[in-house]
């Protein structure tokens, strides 16, 4: 009864205001899923997403978004004013204005506005909020409208394959050692004008002038390249693992600033254990060595390495313009443990018409490390100093002694005898 009697005393235009809002409520509640969004006084504002191109957007890329706004009200709205608000990944156009002046929207009428965004090339892949604020003359209130826009992010990815040394396992002294890096992208952009450049810690050289940087091209999504670096190894490096950094710089395709990326990797050079040798002595007998002499030459070798070296020999080369003739050009000393001495001896003649200068012989130290033959290269300089002794001279000096010895004997005998 108390109902009836303030339906009563309520006009027809009253009612009919008080149905619309009821109306309106119930739609907006009972249509969540179309995700539009209102305004209203007198006039009744729709907002709603059409439709973005391309679909889904891309990372790097512009793309074209409609909104329609819409007076579903019956009486026209005065001053309608919208306004983008991109937020990252999205951005305007340098041209394009985030604000839009409508004017007046007569009801039942709508508007379709045009935006031009581009999306970041760093994006994410997924679902990205979008939001649009509008306004009329006589609400003092916006309304933000918000929806999803799904990002394709085709962005290159960069990681590490296989890693190839030749020779297959790298150590200490050693020299041009080729290293083999798998780049693999695994993203979903391509990667184009890629420059690859290897930062190599202590102990560790670029064989020559950028040998430690490899020129890629382009490695589309799914694919990989090969990067060939050439690599020195310092004699006291000590074995172990070692960090280095592999700078990848690119283009990505889908930039459309055109801007380098760098793209940072780490990779693991492992160091083996390696014997390493050193002639600590080398003596001859003679010590100085002359024209025709019978010489003795002593070496003193010591490993002064990390791993023990098995069946350790020596072999000496000469050039076919040495003056020298080897008894044995080979020598026998067995194991070396590191910081162990072994000792060879080679005997050899100098020629009679050696000339007088110092000759630079080859020793081979040879050994077995995993079954496999190193070689490992010394030089050892032989000083040939002085002419042969006149055996002329040496002859009369014998005669003249044995003269004085034979006069002494007959003076004295003779003293005697008288």
């Amino acid at each position: 009864m108390y109902r009836i009697d303030i339906l009563e005393n309520l006009n027809k235009k009253q009612i009919l205001q008080i149905s619309v809002v009821v109306l309106i409520t119930l739609y907006v509640f009972t249509d969540i899923s179309f995700a539009d969004s209102y305004v209203y006084n007198s006039a009744i504002l729709k907002i709603q997403e059409l439709k973005y191109k391309p679909y889904p957007a891309e990372a790097g890329k512009y793309m074209d978004l409609w909104i329609k706004i819409e007076n579903i009200g019956t009486e026209e709205a005065d001053n309608v004013t919208c306004v983008l608000l991109p937020e990252y990944p999205f951005s305007l156009d340098p041209n394009e204005n985030a604000t839009r002046h409508i004017g007046k929207l007569p009801g039942a009428e709508d508007i379709i506005l045009q935006y031009k965004l581009r999306v970041d090339s760093n994006a994410v892949e997924g679902w990205n909020e979008m939001k649009i604020k509008c306004q009329t003359e006589n609400s003092d209130t916006w309304i933000i409208h918000k929806f999803d826009i799904y990002v394709e992010s085709k962005i290159p990815e960069f990681v590490i394959g296989s890693i190839v040394s030749e020779p297959t396992k790298l150590f200490p002294d050693s020299e041009e050692n080729k290293l083999s890096v798998e780049i693999q992208n695994i993203g979903t952009g391509d990667a184009e004008l890629i420059t690859s450049e290897l930062i190599l810690p202590k102990g560790i050289t670029p064989s020559e002038s950028y040998s430690n940087i490899a020129n890629l091209g382009r490695i589309g999504d799914g694919e990989s390249k090969t990067a060939e670096f050439y690599i020195d190894i310092d004699k006291d490096t000590t074995p172990g693992n070692y960090r280095a950094k592999l700078i990848i710089k690119y283009k990505d395709s889908n930039n459309n600033r055109e801007e380098y990326k760098n793209r940072t990797l780490d990779i693991d050079i492992v160091v083996k254990p390696l014997p390493l040798f050193e002639i600590e002595n080398a003596t001859t007998s003679p010590g100085k060595i002359s024209q025709g002499d019978k010489v003795t030459l002593r070496l003193k070798i010591k490993n002064v390495g990390f791993e023990e070296a098995k069946t350790v020999s020596v072999k000496i080369y000469k050039q076919s313009d040495q003056p020298f003739d080897f008894d044995e050009k080979y020598d026998y000393i067995g194991n070396l443990k590191p910081n162990q001495n072994g000792e060879v001896v080679f005997r050899f003649d100098v020629d009679n018409d050696a000339n007088l200068k110092t000759y630079l012989l080859k020793a081979e130290i040879r050994y077995l490390i995993d079954d496999d033959v190193k070689i490992v290269e010394k030089h050892i300089p032989i000083k040939v100093e002085m002419e042969k002794k006149d055996s002329k001279l040496f002859f009369l000096v014998i005669l003249f002694i044995a003269f004085v010895i034979l006069f002494g004997v007959y003076y004295g005998w003779k003293r005697n005898w008288k």
